[in-house]
């Protein structure tokens, strides 16, 4: 029985250690002095944080690429475009699926879930033509756009499920009060389910801050890259491949994400899909 337990328990630490183990190499590339694997030590590789331009004593490459203050600027911009729209439209559909019976809503929940699992590959090329045809193409604002369609059906079924463990009792008591459904709507039922509007902002936040394929598909120019497209764009540069200055690039893409699960992770643990454990 207790050698049950400490295979057990050897098994759990491994699994855990899994995704830690590529982070540690990472960031012990990211101040070696060799380009392609650890060794010494150096803070050349994140050089680029002073003027943000890469291979700056490169000339020829260093105008192949953006500057990376202006990429994490596309890229902030891109996830908080993402989050502000899944949250504004998913907060209100969701309740109006929750509060009303009409008829469709079930066929309508339905395509939510049928939309959520379509690849985004397969609706890659319809995607490029709309965008095209709306002047969108090579923007940052369709990007957006995609990105919230993609992500809102996941914010609308969360968020109704907190509307859904919300008593009919509290909202008609602001009602008989003499609150408008508008005013009930937001001065009563959105801050009882304010758990529920971090959880799928947070969630809506980090998966536009991690977008790649639609960001490789619809943007072309350089200086509407966000940070996914520069990375990617290093393992094809034409004087060889510096792992130490993507390694270095990547600690700085992950450090707004692991400042947000920091900042959030007691708040996001009393998260249910449902509502809020005590």
């Amino acid at each position: 029985m207790r050698a049950g337990k400490i295979l057990l328990y050897a098994a759990a630490v491994v699994l855990a250690a899994l995704p830690v183990v590529p982070v540690i190499l990472l960031f012990f590339l990211a101040f070696s002095e060799h380009p392609i694997y650890v060794e010494g030590f150096t803070l050349k590789n994140f050089e680029f944080l002073k003027t943000g331009v890469l291979f700056s004593d490169h000339p020829l490459y260093s105008r192949l690429y953006p500057n990376v203050y202006t990429v994490m600027v596309n890229t902030f911009l891109l996830a908080l475009g993402n989050m502000l729209l899944v949250v504004l439209v998913s907060s209100m559909a969701a309740y109006v699926i929750s509060r009303y019976s009409f008829k469709g809503r079930s066929a309508l929940l339905g395509a939510f879930l049928v939309i959520h699992g379509v690849p985004a590959s397969v609706l890659l090329i319809a995607l490029y033509y709309m965008l095209k045809a709306t002047g969108l193409l090579n923007t940052l604002l369709g990007v957006v756009l995609v990105k919230m369609s993609v992500d809102l059906p996941l914010g609308v079924w969360v968020l109704k499920g907190f509307y859904d463990g919300i008593p009919w009792d509290t909202e008609i008591a602001a009602l008989v009060d003499g609150a408008s459904r508008v005013g009930a709507f937001f001065r009563i039922m959105l801050p009882l389910v304010s758990p529920g509007l971090f959880a799928v902002g947070l969630f809506s936040f980090l998966s536009g801050w991690g977008e790649y394929i639609f960001v490789y598909t619809f943007i072309q120019s350089s200086t509407n890259w966000t940070f996914s497209l520069l990375i990617q764009s290093l393992f094809s540069e034409m004087g060889g491949i510096n792992l130490a200055l993507v390694a270095a690039l990547s600690i700085v893409y992950l450090i707004p994400v692991l400042a947000i699960f920091i900042t959030g992770e007691k708040y996001l643990l009393r998260v249910t899909i449902g509502g809020v454990k005590g």
